[in-house]
């Protein structure tokens, strides 16, 4: 799932980085640029098996494909998880149904077969994260990876009765209470990670073309939206790091569950 209001105003969740339809290029970099990451990441572990927790069309599940054996993309949306699986072939790569706030994992993915579970942008719109949580740890194997992200509470806008604006947001997190969540859940938080460059640049464009010093938007530019550009900017202006992460949308990170 992505929020991305700070970007769009629009509240829109599902997003497809290539989509070109969807005109907002920043958006859709950020949201590439953490599965890029996750995979690089994972890469030299070599994963038997990972879970892509709320997989939307499975573009990022296809990205972990390339590096683990076998992944496992879940969604709660029956119309998102037939799109991935009539688009995408890989044998490697299952697609499942499986709505959080109201069903388990377990036993669909076996308890402790997961060697890395992956969740963006996801725990804000469940009822109750921490039982979600509860189930990744389940399926987790001692050791392994959960990488994940949130909107970070100091980018969230509220309402006038203090409620997020974004709607389909049930929580609000910064890196105390989600740390605090994953060690509720026997893993501990290894790195932090943000992607400032890409807001900066976006809020840059923004202010210029609002000052009229640009004719246009990066976005306005087809080429832009094709696949191999769409990859090259998140690599080049969204790819998570360790630096200046207050200044990310969401809050990025690497846990690691207990032996």
């Amino acid at each position: 799932m992505s929020s991305y209001s700070a970007y769009s105003g629009s509240g829109q969740d599902q997003i497809d980085p290539f989509d070109a339809s969807d005109g907002n290029i920043w958006r859709k970099a950020e949201y590439l640029g953490r599965y890029l990451f996750a995979a690089d990441f994972l890469r030299p572990h070599r994963p038997d098996l990972v879970a892509d927790i709320s997989c939307g069309r499975g573009y990022g599940a296809a990205e972990l494909a390339a590096v683990a054996g076998r992944v496992i993309g879940v969604d709660g949306d029956q119309s998102l998880i037939e799109w991935a699986k009539g688009s995408i072939e890989k044998d490697n790569l299952n697609f499942l149904y499986k709505d959080l706030n109201e069903e388990e994992l377990y036993p669909d993915i076996a308890e402790g077969s997961a060697a890395a579970v992956i969740s963006f942008e996801t725990l804000e719109h469940l009822l109750d994260p921490k039982r979600a949580l509860s189930q990744f740890n389940r399926i987790l194997r001692p050791e392994g990876f959960f990488i994940a992200s949130v909107p970070n509470v100091l980018s969230e806008s509220a309402d006038g009765a203090g409620l997020p604006r974004n709607k389909s947001h049930k929580h609000w997190f910064n890196f105390s209470s989600l740390s605090r969540l994953v060690r509720e859940n026997d893993m501990e938080v290894v790195y932090r990670l943000g992607q400032s460059w890409s807001r900066a640049l976006f809020r840059r464009e923004q202010q210029l073309c609002n000052a009229q010093r640009l004719n246009g938007r990066l976005s306005d530019e087809p080429i832009m939206h094709r696949p191999e550009m769409m990859r090259w900017l998140s690599y080049v202006a969204a790819y998570p790091t360790v630096e200046d992460v207050d200044g990310s949308y969401s809050i990025i990170i690497v846990a690691k569950k207990n032996s």
